[in-house]
């Protein structure tokens, strides 16, 4: 429930481990490796090429073909067998020696690759071909008599834009051009002939004139007979192509998924290998330097002893300028709320992780946002579905979990809102409406007090925090001077609504504006305290008066947001079955209308509703809660690892 404390580490191996050290450390994903900065002349680079560094790129230039002949699976199938594969140690070890058979699929596929390229070419130019004898079509001659030793012919094919003016502008251009020629016109295309001496201006007259000459095709009978012994051909072709496609997706059927996982874990061995370059070497040892999760350390250990691996760990002083990268971790019910802490980024090193002190808020805002009940169990069942029956990996998984707190606290929200699917609350059950507390449509302005009522706690929340955090890094006096007096202000504050009320009776409205007057008092010591010269805290003080003021204003005014998503959600609900309603008396139809609205309505409701409410719950976070006790973003831990794609590991 915090940070990850990190350490700098450098680690002394021995040469011969250092390909298990790299692997051990993949498998934790617990060290970040850095460059090592030693600049001793007893270290020398450390380099490496993997062994199957030639490998991966044929396997991966081989999935990518062989992936479009996948057969395509239903949504549920996907869902439901997942993507992802078990496998122990050992068995992903032998993966890795088993390449040899990888390779020997991998030149198989190339070697489809190959002959489906020969095919495509030879069909692509028979179609060329093709194309071009069905224009050649309307000329009944011999192809191979249209030019004689005198005569050379030409064909012109009609643009559709000239196609009135085709003659015209033929006739044109031979005329002006001093031709000896004879035209034949067809229906789509116009024969010149002229003598073969004026064969090159002619080509350069019925250019200019906006037109152009069709190929000449090959063959010595008329077009339409070369056409269909090219279409027989093709034919053929288009056969031979399809079978090679059919050995294509056989492949695909048989090999694909071993591929994946080979390239996965050969990708996990060129990472590795990758991470050399960050090391030095001597005659017999390796070193590097990294970022190691402190807590990890002894795990890591344990499990080198237990391979016979001999690693030396040694923490490494750190200057003042050096920011560690940042890694949260949270357990049991609080982890699901790390996507939204991840949404935003990752808090300083030095930052308290906001994941606890955010997830009951979200819970609630998110319920307050999306008030109904019908709305609340979907999402739960949606959530419950998949953890259940379907095969997903760990971010869906979280995700869904979320989803279902976020589905119980629109459910919890909604009977107190009366939200269920627009139903008017005349229309509930008496035990129902007992339990109803507010109507956000009838009387809103509860639900608005209510709205401002909460952000007035978590901003306090977050200055409490705030207080903590400092007091963590040494600074608890600086945390108490600016985050006390705005404490008691809006203390202050909750006490005159306490007396407007009558709820509280043991203060009086002179006392608290007196108080009031105080607290600013303090506001405007504590924010002068650090500047300097008269006119520094001049400025400090009224900076402090007027932009924190105007903030934390507009930061408590933000939250009126919550009531009009719930009101959103009530409206449109209700606009739903209003619009279901009227048609249903529609004669025939009516009743299947009827269904079909209010199916299709509520889940448009639902989907619309959900993501405002996702939205703006953890826009409420990131703006008017985090910045009161985050300083900035860190930079995210990025160990050595396997990614997990295809492929997981279990212990044996």
């Amino acid at each position: 429930m915090a940070v990850v404390t990190m350490q700098k580490t450098r680690v002394i191996v021995h040469q011969p481990d250092v390909d298990a050290f790299l692997a051990c450390l993949q498998r934790h994903g617990a060290m970040e490796f850095t460059a090592l900065t030693d600049t001793s002349e007893t270290l020398k680079d450390l380099s490496g090429t993997a062994p199957h560094a030639a490998l991966l790129p044929r396997v991966q230039h081989a999935l990518g073909f062989l992936s479009t002949y996948e057969k395509k699976r239903s949504l549920w199938r996907t869902l439901r067998d997942g993507s992802v594969t078990t496998y122990t140690e050992v068995e992903i070890a032998k993966q890795l020696e088993e390449t040899e058979v990888v390779a020997d699929i991998t030149r198989d596929v190339e070697a489809i690759q190959v002959e489906l390229a020969e095919k495509n070419a030879t069909v692509s130019h028979l179609d060329q071909q093709r194309e071009l004898l069905k224009t050649w079509s309307v000329v009944e001659n011999k192809l191979s008599e249209l030019d004689t030793t005198q005569s050379v012919s030409m064909l012109v094919q009609k643009p559709i834009e000239v196609k009135e003016k085709l003659a015209v502008a033929i006739e044109s251009a031979l005329q002006e051009g001093g031709f000896t020629y004879a035209t034949q016109t067809y229906a789509t295309a116009i024969l010149v002939t002229v003598i073969r001496t004026q064969a090159e201006q002619l080509e350069s007259a019925i250019s200019e004139a906006g037109l152009t000459f069709v190929t000449r095709p090959e063959g010595a009978e008329s077009a339409s007979v070369e056409l269909t012994k090219v279409e027989e051909v093709l034919a053929a072709a288009v056969g031979a192509q399809a079978n090679v496609h059919d050995q294509a997706k056989h492949t695909a059927h048989t090999h694909l998924h071993q591929l994946r996982i080979a390239g996965e874990i050969l990708e996990w061995e060129q990472g590795r290998f990758s991470t050399l370059a960050n090391g030095k070497q001597t005659a017999a040892t390796a070193v590097f330097d990294g970022w190691l999760m402190a807590d990890r350390q002894a795990a890591i250990e344990a499990d080198l002893k237990e391979q016979g691996v001999t690693a030396l760990f040694g923490e490494l002083e750190t200057s003042a300028d050096e920011q560690p990268p940042v890694e949260i971790e949270n357990k049991g019910l609080l982890q699901p709320f790390e996507v939204v802490t991840r949404l935003y980024g990752m808090p300083g090193y030095k930052d308290l992780d906001p994941t606890m002190y955010l997830a009951g808020f979200f819970f609630l805002f998110f319920g307050l946002s999306l008030t109904d009940v019908g709305y609340g169990i979907f999402l739960m069942t949606t959530a419950v579905i998949v953890l259940t029956l379907f095969r997903v990996g760990d971010g869906v998984r979280t995700f869904m979990k979320l989803l279902l707190f976020m589905g119980l606290g629109s459910a919890l929200l909604g009977m107190l809102f009366g939200g269920y699917l627009g139903i008017p609350a005349e229309a509930l059950p008496q035990w129902l409406q007992a339990i109803q507390l507010f109507d956000p449509i009838g009387n809103p302005l509860p639900v608005f007090y209510l709205a401002l009522g909460l952000g007035v706690f978590q901003v306090m929340v977050g200055m409490l925090i705030k207080i903590y955090s400092e007091h963590k890094n040494g600074q608890l006096i600086d945390g108490l001077l600016d985050q006390t007096p705005w404490l008691f202000l809006f203390t202050l504050g909750i006490l005159f609504v306490g007396v407007v009320t009558e709820l509280v009776t043991f203060i009086t409205t002179d006392a608290i504006v007196k108080l009031v007057y105080l607290g600013f008092a303090l506001v405007a010591i504590t924010a002068a305290r650090n500047a300097e010269g008269l006119v520094g805290k001049l400025i400090a003080v009224l900076a402090a008066l007027y932009n924190d003021t105007i903030g934390y204003f507009s930061d408590i005014l933000s939250y009126s947001r919550l009531l009009a998503l719930g009101l959103a959600t009530s409206a449109l609900a209700f606009a739903v079955n209003l619009i279901a309603e009227i048609v249903s008396g529609t004669p025939v139809v009516g009743p299947i209308l009827a269904v079909m609205i209010l199916i299709i309505g509520h889940l448009f409701a639902l989907v619309i509703n959900t993501l405002g409410a996702f939205i703006h719950s953890a826009r409420l976070q990131f703006v008017e809660f985090f910045g009161k006790f985050i300083s900035g973003t860190g930079r995210t831990f990025s160990p050595l690892s396997r990614s997990k794609k295809h492929i997981t590991a279990q212990n044996e």
